[in-house]
Parts: C-alpha cells; sequence; structure tokens
C-alpha cells in the first residue's frame, strides 16, 4: 500500500490535507460475494522471563486499513508541536545559555545527557554554566582546585589588576577541568532553579496526549476494519473480511505476563477464500522490555 506526502504549501488547509491522504490511503472496497471473503484466526500467547507461555486472555485485537506508525504520523502532521526555540526565547536566562540550548537542543539541565553535551569552551563561556562548575567544585578548593586570589575592592580601585587577575584564575579553572572531567559529576545540582526541563517536558508530554488523541480519531473514523477479543483460550477470529492487506494489532493496549509487555503490530494480507491462522508471542511482538 502507497504512503502519501504532504506538501508544505498545504499547511493553511489542514483539514483538505487530510482528506486528500486518507483518500489516497484508504481506497473503496469493491463489493463481494460472501464466498469471496477471508478469515483471520490468530492464538495469542505470552512467555514471562524465565517461565512459561501463558495464552493471552480477552485481551482486544484489531484489524487496520494501514499501519499504527503511519496512522501516527498522519496524526502527528494534524497535531501543532510546541516550539521549542520559542519556549527558550520566554525562559530567564543568559543569551549565552539560551543559544547553547538551541545549539545543542539540550533544555534539560540535569543529567549524563547534559553534561555529555558540554564542553570546556560552553562552560567558560556561559554564565550560568560557569558558576554553577564553580559553586559545585568549592569543596575542591585546597585538595587541587584552584584558589581565587582576587580582591573584591580590585574590581573598583583598580579594574586592570582585577582583570588581570580573574583571566589568571579562569585559565587555572579551565587546565583543571580538562585534567579532570569527572568534576562536572555534580554540576546539574547547582542550577536545579533554573532548570526548565520539567516544564519543557510537559509541554512534550501535554503534544503527545493530543497526537495520542487524534491517532485514535483516525483509527477508528478511517481505518479500522473490525476489533475483537481473545477467548479463555487466547484464541480469536475475523470472519468475512474483504481480500487484502491488513494490519494486526492491538494497539497500546500491552499483553502482560509477568514482567514482559508485548504489544503486536502484524501485516497480513488475506486472498479470498482464503483462511488464515497466525500464532502470536514474543518473538513477532514489537515491543519486548
Amino acid at each position: 500500500m502507497k504512503s502519501t506526502s504532504v506538501s508544505s504549501n498545504t499547511r493553511l488547509f489542514p483539514g483538505l490535507v487530510l482528506a486528500g491522504v486518507l483518500a489516497g490511503l484508504v481506497s473503496p472496497l469493491p463489493t463481494l460475494s460472501q464466498g469471496a471473503t477471508a478469515t483471520l484466526e490468530f492464538f495469542v500467547q505470552a512467555t514471562p522471563s524465565g517461565g512459561r507461555p501463558e495464552k493471552v486472555m480477552q485481551h482486544p485485537f484489531y484489524l487496520l486499513r494501514q499501519s499504527l506508525a503511519e496512522i501516527e504520523r498522519l496524526a502527528r502532521g494534524q497535531t501543532s508541536a510546541p516550539d521549542r526555540d520559542a519556549f527558550i526565547n520566554d525562559l530567564s536566562l543568559s543569551d549565552e545559555l539560551k543559544e547553547w540550548m538551541k545549539r545543542t537542543g539540550v533544555v534539560d539541565l540535569r543529567g549524563d545527557h547534559f553534561r555529555q553535551a558540554l564542553t570546556t569552551d560552553d562552560i567558560m563561556a556561559v554564565e550560568e554554566l560557569r558558576a554553577a562548575y564553580l559553586a559545585a567544585n568549592m569543596s575542591m578548593i585546597g585538595l587541587g582546585f584552584p584558589r581565587p586570589k582576587v580582591k573584591l575592592s580590585d574590581r573598583t580601585k583598580n579594574p586592570e589588576r582585577w582583570e588581570r587577575r580573574q583571566t589568571k584564575y579562569w585559565e587555572k579553572v579551565r587546565s583543571y577541568l580538562e585534567l579532570h572531567p569527572e568534576s562536572l559529576q555534580h554540576l546539574d545540582e547547582q542550577l536545579l532553579d533554573l532548570n526548565p526541563g520539567q516544564e519543557w517536558a510537559k509541554l512534550e508530554w501535554q503534544h503527545e496526549r493530543a497526537v495520542r488523541r487524534e491517532t485514535e480519531r483516525l483509527i477508528y473514523s478511517h481505518f479500522l476494519v473490525s476489533r475483537t477479543e481473545t477467548s479463555l483460550q487466547g484464541f480469536a477470529r475475523f470472519s468475512a473480511v474483504p481480500p487484502g492487506r491488513y494490519w494486526l494489532t492491538n494497539l497500546w493496549k500491552e499483553a502482560r505476563a509477568g514482567d514482559v509487555r508485548l504489544r503486536w503490530e502484524l501485516p497480513v494480507e488475506l486472498r479470498p477464500g482464503q483462511t488464515l491462522t497466525l500464532e502470536l508471542n514474543n518473538a513477532n511482538a514489537r515491543y519486548q522490555p
């Protein structure tokens, strides 16, 4: 089945775009006699780690005209995502830190991902990062970390000496950082009050919820052929299905067995008069934590 791309020139008319895309994805099925239809039957089991196979009972399954991944792609194209750069611009942070966030794509100022995105030049150039690094290593003064030798009185009385000593001090800090990359370990703890990560994560979560709602709407309005549920024996069937290519899925409703959570999305092709029998198990599941 061919997928249909959406031109950027049609963003002003999203409803028309979606209608055109759906027209390409969901072509009318021909009228068929009862004898020309097909049957899909399947048995579902899940095996926990180190355990025995278990029947997946009373679990819903869906037969779709398009893959869930493709339907989600369509839904995402119809759902406005939060503007990360606009979000960063509104933060009460230095321009240097905002530019660093835009350049690296890092908004959450904590964890390994944040620290790995930092370079020595970044820490020396960005006021908040430099201050946080210094605060995180205050306990190491006298144990290798450079001790500041500037006098606050020089800042007004002797600005040239202040600037000279500051420059020399930060050169020593840079050298220490390059020799001791582990000294970044607690940097993010000093940025807790500045970190906009949770606020941004909430916006992303809200967007994903909106995408999920739109995906569900598209499924039930355009792509759902039929729904069924496994029996107490783990067996289910779709009967009198017009021939064609479909996707068998339990959507986001994971089948659980001990520590295992399983989802399926299997393409199936049904021919006229055919009865296709499948077994769904750990081996052909899409998701196995």
